[in-house]
């Protein structure tokens, strides 16, 4: 099916309601645990991951992203932008639009390019980027996709912090119970069909542990510090897989490169990545 070129520019709404089992959930999800009782407790009010901000943003996400005809489960998620406006309260009422941006040709198939807005009880909170690959959906012509930014490490940079963290066997299948449940992430055929072995890790998972093991390392795990986490993934990690996150000194700034390895083979999941503090550009 050729992908639908008419469907750029439509948009979808969400709402729902969320309260701390949903971002304790999520915290959990990314690895954290009894040194992080901050994010999953539930009183006092725990506090939120700035990247929670990809659960609203997924459904209707998803939702615009159907519209294109697209086969969804030959996509790939090959870019993420996080902006925080103001820190996720403990509980609320959530509002998110999706607006696809477009659709762009890259021969192998299609980049489409979503932007999304949260607010919840009428206070915005946070802004998502999303580019993803839709396989096979390519060669219809036309300009150049817009790209993410993209961050360097500098040679013979300095290394402000590394973590190594063993993500679970089971770390896809308890992921989605934050409510990505594509099923190239649970269901072996479904996965063997898309090309791998069998079900891989959510980028957006190993997204999210490169952004909370920041938080922690950079602003002693303080979401009012977080002002916005961009990356690029670039192989896929398994679940069981052992990563290391490393954070690299630009020159310049307080901005922080980060990047995501998978221990085994020593290949980049996560790069081009780029996490900055609430003050700084």
């Amino acid at each position: 099916m050729a992908v639908d070129l008419t469907s750029a520019g439509a948009s979808a709404e969400f709402t729902k309601a969320y309260d701390w089992r949903d971002t304790a959930l999520y915290a959990l999800a990314l690895g954290a645990g009894t040194e992080d009782l901050a994010f999953v407790r539930d009183t006092p009010a725990p506090l939120v991951l700035p990247t929670y901000g990809v659960i609203p943003a997924f459904e209707p996400a998803f939702e615009v992203l159907k519209r294109t005809g697209a086969d969804l489960v030959q996509l790939l998620h090959t870019a993420q932008r996080v902006e925080q406006v103001a820190p996720f309260p403990a509980q609320g009422q959530m509002h998110t639009k999706a607006t696809l941006r477009g659709l762009w040709d890259m021969k192998v198939g299609a980049i489409a390019m979503v932007d999304t807005e949260t607010s919840v009880d009428g206070a915005l909170c946070s802004r998502t980027t999303w580019e993803l690959l839709l396989r096979g959906e390519g060669g219809f012509g036309g300009e150049r996709p817009p790209s993410l930014p993209r961050t360097r490490v500098p040679k013979d940079s300095t290394i402000l912090f590394e973590e190594t963290i063993t993500t679970l066997p089971q770390q896809a299948l308890l992921y989605r119970l934050t409510g990505d449940i594509n099923p190239i992430h649970a269901n072996p055929d479904v996965a063997r069909k898309a090309g791998f072995d069998r079900p891989i890790l959510h980028g957006l998972c190993t997204y999210g542990i490169a952004a909370r093991l920041s938080l922690k390392n950079l602003a002693d795990s303080d979401p009012t510090r977080f002002a916005s986490f961009e990356a690029r993934f670039a192989k896929v990690v398994m679940p069981g897989d052992t990563l290391i996150v490393r954070g690299h000194a630009l020159p310049d700034t307080t901005d922080v490169a980060v990047t995501v390895t998978v221990a085994d083979n020593q290949t980049e999941a996560i790069t081009s990545a780029r996490f900055c503090i609430s003050g700084h550009s």
